[in-house]
């Protein structure tokens, strides 16, 4: 029985769309909340990590160039709630936060009714 064999151009198509559609290859680890920053490349292409797994609380493996690196994650999963501003907020009206990352638990960096930031609860 005659093998069965494709020409160059549907070989190359073929083995083109095999490779869209495999994930990235970061290790085994289970991926943690949050996304990571953008980082400045490290021209040193440091391999501090392979997943979410191998770095510490609530670090994230993020690539930085060709670097991996754990790195503090900047946003956190949900959006913020719209603020009703026709309504007085009551609160402190300062800033508690810069980004997701400095709230705790699930909570999200967002804009008060007073115009500035505060750790609020999200929606999903």
């Amino acid at each position: 029985m005659p093998a069965c064999r494709l020409g160059p151009l549907p070989a190359a198509l073929l083995l083109g769309l095999l490779l869209l559609g495999l994930p990235a290859v970061t290790g085994t680890g289970a991926e943690k909340t949050g996304v990571c920053p953008k980082l400045k490349a490290d021209l040193n292409c440091t391999q501090e990590c392979q997943s979410d797994s191998e770095c510490a609380d609530n670090l994230k493996c993020c690539q930085a160039g060709c670097a991996t690196l754990c790195s503090v994650p900047n946003e956190k999963k949900g959006s913020c709630p719209l603020v009703d501003t026709s309504f007085p907020q009551l609160g402190l009206c300062q800033d508690q936060c810069e980004v997701d990352s400095q709230c705790p638990g699930q909570k999200k960096c967002c804009r008060n009714g007073c115009g500035k930031v505060s750790c609020v609860t999200p929606n999903f």
